[in-house]
C-alpha cells in the first residue's frame, strides 16, 4: 500500500516529534560525554547506562525516520517532508545488534556479550546522524526549514563530538 501523503499541518506537528529525538540523542550525547560539566566528569553505573541507552534509543528513532526499513503508515519518515529521499545505508551499521540488543530482550544479547560487541561508540555514531540530518536538512523546502534546527546548529554540535574524540585521541567511548 502506498504511503499516504501529509498535510502541512500533519508535517508541522511531526517535526516536533523530530525535533524532540535530535534534541535528546544530543542531551543524551553529552551527558555520556561529559560536555556538561566542567572539568570533563562521564556518568558511571547505572547512569551511564541510562544514558547510553537513551542516546541509543533516540539514534534508533532517528535511524528509522532517515532510513526506514518496515514502515508502518503512521511512522513518520523523511520522505513525507522530501518526496523520495535517497537514504543512506551509512546509518545501517550496527542495525541488527543495536535492534537485538535495545528493542526487545533477546536470546542474541548473551551472544554479543559474550563475544564483546556490547560497546558503542556513541561520539562516533553522534557525527554521523548528525551528518546525515544535516543532508536532510539542507533538501527541505523553505517553508519547513523553520520547523527543525538549522543545519549549522546541528554542524557545531557535530564539531562538538568530533573534538571530544580528538581530545580523547581515538573514537572509542569506552561504553
Amino acid at each position: 500500500m502506498p504511503r499516504r501523503s501529509r498535510n502541512t499541518e500533519e508535517l508541522r506537528k511531526a517535526a516536533v516529534h523530530v525535533n524532540y529525538e535530535i534534541e535528546m540523542l544530543v542531551f543524551a550525547a553529552e551527558h555520556l560525554g561529559g560536555w556538561h560539566s566542567s572539568p570533563m566528569t562521564n556518568p558511571v553505573g547505572n547512569e551511564k547506562h541510562m544514558a547510553l541507552e537513551s542516546f541509543l534509543l533516540h539514534f534508533r528513532n532517528l535511524r528509522a525516520f532517515l532510513c526506514p526499513s518496515l514502515q508502518r503508515q503512521d511512522d513518520v519518515l523523511a520522505s513525507d517532508f522530501l518526496g523520495l529521499y535517497d537514504r543512506s545505508d551509512k546509518l545501517n551499521l550496527d542495525k541488527e545488534r543495536l535492534d537485538k540488543m535495545l528493542a526487545h530482550v533477546s536470546y542474541s544479547r548473551s551472544d554479543y556479550i559474550e563475544a564483546d560487541h556490547y560497546r558503542w561508540d556513541s561520539s562516533a555514531m553522534l557525527i554521523l546522524m548528525l551528518s546525515e540530518l544535516q543532508k536532510f536538512l539542507v533538501r527541505l523546502p523553505d517553508e519547513q526549514r523553520g520547523w527543525f534546527p538549522s543545519a549549522e546548529l546541528l554542524e557545531k554540535r557535530q564539531q562538538w563530538a568530533q573534538a571530544e574524540v580528538d581530545q580523547r585521541g581515538s573514537t572509542k567511548s569506552g561504553l
